[in-house]
């Protein structure tokens, strides 16, 4: 369905305050101009906001993650989901692209609202999807000498295979700063252990991303490099001070904050200089709050790391670990479980008034802005995925002869070189 409700009293509204002058004898300044599209975007959001009821907007907030070859019971599930509860975005996990493709175009095409489609695609589409040619790992990128050219066309790329298949979120890139290249938690996704590098690469891999029309998400917020367990098993504690957070750990996220990151995913581990409490960041008022959006001014949306992850969920019922990132300040809850009774849940504790009815608003605001700049609720807009095999085939072709540059830029650096793994060149070497 198109959504072109332009509300002409908000435009007008808009234009006033952006040029109408100050108090008699007062000197006011030259108004600033009025960005047309921001104003569209704005009517458009106001407009759907003013139509959904709170479950609705409650729905909006969730990614629910579709599977390669999902059962049949699952695919009616999650088209009823869409359908019925008003799901607001999508994540797509490993196998064969065409195999989400063809189930994704079904649930857009029974969707109201548009769907958000995000992946996981740290070095490129080919971590999820076999079809495409993989970049190495962040490790081995962070081993090239002054080539942040080469991350930005990087991003260029891997934007553009992710736009061919209509998904204009990914999940990277990894800002985590990691001293130890054999760690084995988090060493692969690090660009290193200087936070220059790591900002830099990042910052030019993102850029890259934005100009292709994807949203990037910077992660795992406040950093979890140093940490030698892996949250997905259990919940890595790191006892950095607060001041080599903010040197550290911190340094890539400003960089990225401003050059304009969109989106922010908080990670399930715990670092008790900034809360001491005990609680993982991912549901940390003080993180969340007061280091992310007081401190380093982030305006953007921040998004869990999933759900299932063991970081959050060991000791917790699917349904209160849901309730916990939704109360800990996330605007997008990442692969729930319980997906009908946690909407119940926080639709029920927003009409007792137990959750504010203006912070649900906020939230659901900030998703619906991601889609309006993407152009989803303009006129013409498809979100439906064609010609597949074209698509794939030039994506090959560029990205095949990057890596060739990317693997030429690593030999002949300067720096400590680190054997590739086996016949899988995006792999380090195991140490044993």
């Amino acid at each position: 369905m198109v959504f072109r409700q332009i509300g002409t009293v908000l435009l007008a509204a808009l234009v006033c305050a952006a040029s109408c002058t100050g108090s008699p004898g007062e000197t006011v300044a030259e108004p600033k101009p009025v960005n047309e599209d921001s104003l569209r975007h704005v009517s458009q959001v106001d407009s759907l906001m003013q139509r959904l009821s709170v479950k609705e907007k409650v729905a909006q907030l969730f990614i629910i993650e579709i599977s390669r070859f999902p059962d049949k019971n699952t695919k009616e599930f999650q088209k009823m989901l869409v359908e019925n509860y008003g799901i607001g975005s999508l994540i797509l996990m490993k196998g064969p692209v065409k195999q989400f493709i063809d189930h994704v175009n079904q649930l857009q095409a029974a969707s109201d609202i548009p769907l958000l489609v995000a992946v996981d695609a740290e070095w490129g589409a080919a971590m999820r999807f076999p079809e495409y040619c993989p970049y190495p790992r962040q490790a081995l990128l962070g081993r090239m000498e002054n080539r942040a050219d080469l991350m930005y066309q990087m991003g260029r790329n891997v934007g553009r295979e992710l736009k061919d298949l209509n998904i204009l979120v990914n999940l990277a890139p990894v800002a985590d700063v990691c001293a130890d290249p054999y760690n084995k938690a988090e060493s692969q996704r690090s660009f290193g252990g200087d936070p220059d590098l790591v900002a830099e690469y990042a910052a030019a891999y993102m850029k890259g991303m934005q100009d292709e029309g994807i949203y990037a998400c910077g992660k795992h917020y406040p950093g979890i490099g140093d940490s030698y367990v892996d949250s997905h098993y259990a919940l890595p504690v790191i006892k950095h001070s607060r001041e080599h957070l903010d040197t550290v750990d911190l340094y890539p996220y400003r960089r990225l904050i401003e050059e304009g990151m969109e989106m922010v995913m908080i990670g399930h581990f715990c670092i008790p200089d900034i809360d001491s409490t005990g609680v993982p960041m991912s549901i940390s008022r003080e993180c969340i709050d007061q280091v992310l959006k007081k401190d380093q001014e982030f305006k953007g949306v921040v998004i869990t790391d999933a759900l299932p992850m063991k970081g959050i969920a060991r000791g917790k019922t699917a349904l209160k670990a849901n309730l916990a990132v939704y109360r800990g300040g996330a605007d997008m809850i990442l692969m729930p479980s319980d997906v009908i009774k946690t909407i119940d849940a926080i639709a029920d504790s927003v009409s007792t008034g137990a959750f504010p009815i203006e912070e649900l608003d906020a939230k659901v605001r900030k998703v619906l802005d991601l889609k309006a700049r993407a152009g989803y609720f303009d006129e013409g807009f498809s979100a439906q995925v064609t010609d597949l095999d074209r698509k794939i085939s030039e994506a090959l072709t560029r990205d095949t002869a990057l890596v060739f540059k990317m693997e030429k830029a690593m030999a002949e650096s300067s720096k400590p070189k680190i054997r590739a793994w086996g016949r899988d060149r995006t792999l380090l070497l195991d140490r044993k």
